[in-house]
């Protein structure tokens, strides 16, 4: 029994490709590969890089018996013979002239230095020496450095095959001198056929569905499916859907989409007695919390209406997925994969698994009954807007909201007295000085009406700000926009009088942000303009310091304000949350046509 128990070969070692032809996933590389066989323009330094069990190993050795082959066979995949004298040697891993190292335990530079004292040395049966050296990412500093002049420029008949599963390690030096092949990982498809053919070779029974869950537990390896596949067949019974379930620590399928079911409910006990459930069965929380990650993923998918032919599933499978699909909206789902994604972290390094992850469908329940910002808003529009409307008048009493309403009313006040005066005599120039007296009166009363409280400083700060709004506005209904964008950008307004009588001269100073350009036919434009308005003469200067703010940086500052409190909002905080880097840059009223 024991000779029969040292003869077996896993079925890993057993099905390992021994010609390109025989190679799973990996066709564009052996296209490449092939042709430059065909034509004799094969490199002297390959480096394969991939995740495990792709075949990059198995790649290097086939090249290695192609290369050295006495009699290839001259179709098209350029196949070795595997009956000549090298093939058979190197099959057999006794081939003096095919050296294959691992880099994991002999990493010195040591190492590196007896190879290239034995590059001189020509083959001895074969037609070229070739290095396999695997893991070649964890070689040291040293050594790669002893291996760049040979790497580069080695004997003619010498060739380095490299595998390594962390390219990110290796020297961009030693990668700028080997053709590089990323193998990807295999696809779906061809590991579920593959599963089928070897079962197929070995006379084992077993259902396209079992070897389906095999082919999506390998995560793309080939090597990982066999082994899945030898652990199944081990067991000695029939093989079923529930006995590969059992093998590999899986649920089943019902019972995960149950829990799932619960916490997308928010039923928190149900989902921990499902969790308790499947757990005495056998099942492993990092296992469980993987099946629920990939629900989410299957879900996502097909919400998105992408192909699903390529996920492994099976009709019933999809069919309970487009259920909650249809049923879930994709910010849900978002949230959902994203949490997991961070929770998947802390189960790993929770010290009790069982705690955490019952913490973890906790959090999950109460979750999925938190409704997203966008349900939030499209509910609760028109209170949010009520609300967010009488906050700010309750908020009238307080100095800032106060300094910012005189801002805004007495702007408001005078464009729109100004604008009606407009409508009435169609033309600004021929006001009388009693309207604008009438203007400037209202004005000043709204203002000792509405901001007793602000201090005087902060009054006659912002009363200057405003008068100087108001002529800006007037300009703008003038359509002198070249002016107005100099006062509201280049210039900062210092003091600003309003004759009283007609023999009286008008004043205003006006700090130049950029000392180096003074506009003086702009000083002289606003001084006509504000003597056609007024009637009176006006003296416009400029001053070397005084200047409270330019309007653009008082806009600037409203605006920051505006945003640092309409960001204080609940529903737009978690809206923000959900966006990653998101960010509010301005706030627009948006009128409802109807």
């Amino acid at each position: 029994m024991l000779d029969k128990v040292d003869q077996y070969l896993v079925l890993a070692r057993k099905y390992r490709p021994k010609k390109l032809s025989d190679l799973v996933g990996q066709d564009e590389i052996k296209l490449i590969i092939e042709g430059a066989i065909r034509q004799n323009r094969l490199a002297h330094a390959y480096l394969f890089s991939g995740t495990r069990g792709v075949g990059k190993t198995t790649i290097a050795r086939i090249i290695s018996k192609i290369v050295n082959c006495l009699e290839i066979s001259k179709n098209r995949e350029m196949d070795p013979c595997d009956s000549c004298e090298n093939c058979t040697s190197i099959d057999k891993e006794n081939n003096i002239d095919v050296i294959e190292l691992d880099a994991a335990s002999k990493t010195g530079v040591d190492d590196v230095r007896e190879i290239i004292e034995n590059l001189s040395y020509k083959p001895v049966s074969a037609l070229k020496k070739i290095y396999i050296i695997d893991e070649v990412h964890m070689l040291s500093k040293s050594a790669f450095n002893a291996l760049l002049k040979t790497l580069e420029e080695p004997p003619k008949d010498i060739l380095f095959l490299l595998a390594t599963t962390e390219t990110q390690k290796i020297p961009l030096t030693i990668l700028s001198r080997c053709q590089h092949f990323q193998l990807k990982r295999i696809e779906h498809e061809d590991m579920l056929n593959h599963i089928l053919k070897i079962c197929k070779n070995e006379n084992i029974e077993i259902d396209k569905e079992s070897c389906e869950i095999v082919a999506r537990c390998s995560e793309g390896s080939v090597r990982d499916a066999l082994s899945i596949l030898d652990n199944v067949i081990s067991r000695g019974v029939k093989i079923t859907v529930d006995v590969v379930k059992k093998v590999l620590g899986l649920s089943n399928s019902d019972d995960v989409l149950e829990l799932f079911k619960y916490i997308c409910e928010g039923d928190v006990i149900k989902a921990l007695e499902k969790t308790n459930s499947l757990h005495v069965n056998g099942v492993y929380y990092d296992q469980l919390a993987k099946e629920l990650n990939n629900i989410i993923y299957y879900i996502s998918r097909l919400k998105i209406e992408y192909d699903s032919s390529n996920l492994g599933l099976n009709e019933y499978e999809i069919k309970s997925y487009l259920k909650f699909s249809e049923k879930m909206e994709m910010d849900i789902i978002i949230r959902l994969w994203e949490l997991m994604q961070k929770y998947f972290e802390e189960l790993y390094n929770s010290y009790d698994q069982r705690k955490s992850f019952e913490m973890i469908v906790i959090r999950l329940c109460y979750v999925s009954l938190i409704p997203t910002p966008f349900e939030v808003i499209n509910e609760k529009k028109e209170i949010n807007a009520k609300d967010y409307s009488s906050s700010s008048k309750k908020n009238q009493t307080n100095d800032k909201s106060n300094e910012s309403n005189i801002l805004q009313t007495e702007s408001k006040t005078f464009s729109q007295n100004l604008v009606t005066e407009q409508k009435i005599e169609n033309n600004l120039a021929i006001q009388t000085k009693i309207e604008n007296k009438n203007i400037k009166s209202n004005i000043l009363t709204q203002r000792s009406e509405i901001n007793s409280n602000i201090p005087t400083s902060n009054i006659i700060n912002e009363g200057l700000i405003t008068k100087f709004e108001g002529i800006i506005e007037i300009l703008e209904l003038k359509k002198q926009f070249y002016i107005c964008h100099q006062l509201i950008n280049n210039y900062r307004v210092v003091s600003l009088y309003f004759p009283k009588k007609i023999d009286e001269n008008g004043v205003l100073e006006l700090q130049n942000i950029d000392s180096t350009k003074i506009n003086n036919d702009i000083l002289w434009k606003i001084s006509k303009f504000l003597e056609d308005f007024t009637k009176s003469r006006w003296i416009v200067t400029i001053v070397n310091k005084g200047g409270i703010e330019s309007l653009q940086e008082i806009y600037d500052r409203r605006k920051k304000k505006e945003i640092e409190k309409f960001s204080k909002i609940k529903e737009i905080k978690k809206l923000l949350e959900i966006i990653p880097g998101s960010e509010i840059v301005s706030i627009k009223n948006l009128k409802d046509k109807n």
